[in-house]
């Protein structure tokens, strides 16, 4: 099974309703809107996307299937940036 695993190099910087996340040594830097910010919090809190999944979906009212299927769309999207990684659990 895949997992995802946030770069621990990486700066996380909350501005209002939205997260910059900056690369330090490339300079790069990634926007996440209010969703976003709150999907990778809930992932970066519990750890895992089935865990994460499940604590928005009792935030917000959408299924699980959704916020899942958004969420691994925005890893892997964060993946393909290079700030996020893919590693075998």
């Amino acid at each position: 099974m895949m997992c995802y695993k946030i770069q621990d190099d990486l700066l996380l910087q909350k501005v209002v309703d939205e997260t910059v996340i900056l690369d330090p040594e490339s300079g790069d830097y990634f926007s996440l809107d209010e969703i976003g910010s709150r999907m990778i919090e809930l992932f970066k809190k519990n750890g895992s996307v089935k865990q994460a999944v499940k604590a928005m979906a009792e935030e917000y009212s959408a299924s699980e299937a959704d916020i899942e299927r958004d969420m691994i769309a925005l890893l892997d999207e964060m993946v393909q940036h290079g700030i996020v990684d893919k590693v075998e659990s």
